[in-house]
């Protein structure tokens, strides 16, 4: 059960709930009824699922809420969404008031038909916590490479890295131009300054800040201490300490 206080941030914002285009009878019947069309709202919800099957990033768009706070989010295209059991822990992340939240909750249903997923009720909304580790500002374009679950290359896209470190990156995007759906996984080619040739680091997306655009924490993962890549963030990264900007801020 959810208390007032951990609830009162998004109820705030989600009430009234035309804001998310539908009553809460609709979003009622919606949930019960297994023949309503649902047109996705303008609220978009990023949901990261990060269990050993099922490890990803999916769009949706929040529809609004049932009787007991459970969370409907209407679905893009439904052929992936075998892969969400009932019971999967997923990590959301929204925008209130310009600020990013993030919760965490299970899938309670998916709706194939719809297509719907249906959320169990979040027990705790918090803002998402500002990034701990000594990081370098630079402006540094580049290509990221999202993939499926299957590990595909699902696009190329470009993307500009805002911050740098030896253990990560913050990376901008396009929220438009992201798949729907892909994994944690990702390919990013750059060059950094000072080197002529190109670096590519395998990373995984540790956190979201879609506002204004699509703001990823990156983790980057190295095979060895002697990775090309590694390599040339250490001799870059060492050069620029004076840079360091505070982590707390």
């Amino acid at each position: 059960m959810i208390g007032s206080q951990s609830f009162s941030r998004i109820d705030q914002h989600v009430r009234p709930i035309e804001y998310f285009c539908f009553s809460t009878e609709k979003v009622e019947n919606m949930y019960q009824s297994s023949h309503t069309t649902i047109t996705p709202g303008i609220n978009t919800v990023w949901l990261s699922f990060d269990g050993k099957t099922n490890e990803g990033i999916l769009r949706c768009h929040l529809l609004g809420l049932a009787s007991d706070h459970a969370l409907v989010c209407g679905l893009p295209n439904p052929q992936h969404w075998g892969k969400l059991d009932q019971g999967l822990l997923c990590r959301g992340h929204t925008i209130i008031d310009g600020e990013t939240y993030q919760f965490e909750t299970t899938v309670r249903e998916v709706l194939p038909q719809q297509p719907a997923l249906i959320l169990n009720p979040p027990h705790k909304i918090t803002k998402r916590p500002p990034r701990h580790h000594p990081r370098v500002p630079v402006e540094i374009p580049g290509t990221v490479r999202p993939t499926s679950q299957d590990g595909n290359v699902m696009a190329v896209l470009p993307a500009m890295m805002s911050d740098l470190c030896p253990t990560g990156c913050q990376l901008v995007v396009s929220e438009s131009t992201w798949p729907s759906l892909a994994t944690l996984s990702v390919m990013i080619s750059c060059r950094l300054p000072g080197l002529t040739h190109t670096s590519k680091f395998q990373g995984r997306i540790e956190w979201l800040e879609p506002t204004p655009e699509l703001h990823m924490g990156i983790q980057f993962q190295f095979s060895s201490p002697t990775d090309v890549a590694c390599k040339d963030l250490e001799k870059w990264f060492f050069s620029q300490r004076a840079k360091l900007i505070n982590t707390v801020a």
